[in-house]
């Protein structure tokens, strides 16, 4: 069976690293679960002196983004990548870092009034994100799926995306 990468994209606090919990436990191979946060997290935007070198730091967060995924992209491991990105070109350039693998980009989205009581309960994002994110025109891209959170568990929804792949072939 070939590894592939599956790309959870949707707004914060729509449930992407459960889902990707979730798709980790369920898989027959080893998974790398790679996310934005793992990157961003290496420098604080409260320290960044200026816009410039804010968008400094986050260029140094994508471009290190798409290294590690094409050294793991070579690896027998399957891949389950946890974006929020809305830049499209960045999102397609992490795409393409993981060619040759078979990619699925699930959508992964709920109601704004799940995501903003989500949201509530975690320390790590700061009021207003969710709504912010809500509805972007990043995340009306084709999907090859996409999953609802606020209708099923996280296991629930890795057995939706593992059932989807495998009527694919894979």
């Amino acid at each position: 069976m070939e590894p592939t990468a599956i790309v959870l994209h949707g707004p914060t606090s729509a449930g992407k690293s459960s889902l990707a919990r979730a798709l980790q436990d369920s898989s027959e191979t080893p998974v790398f679960h790679i996310t934005l946060d793992a990157f961003v997290e290496m420098s604080r935007r409260r320290d960044m002196r200026s816009d410039d070198e804010l968008a400094q730091a986050l260029r140094l967060h994508h471009l290190n983004l798409q290294s590690a995924l094409r050294r793991v992209a070579d690896s027998h491991f399957e891949i389950v990548l946890d974006l929020v990105l809305r830049d499209s070109s960045v999102f397609d350039e992490c795409i393409s870092a993981l060619a040759p693998r078979r990619t699925y980009v699930i959508g992964v989205s709920c109601p704004l009034h799940v995501l903003e009581e989500r949201e509530r309960g975690r320390p790590d994002r700061g009021e207003g994100m969710a709504r912010s994110q809500f509805g972007h025109p990043a995340y009306d891209r084709p999907y090859s799926m996409r999953v609802d959170t606020s209708t099923c568990t996280p296991e629930e929804g890795a057995l939706l995306v593992r059932s989807f792949i495998n009527e694919r072939g894979d």
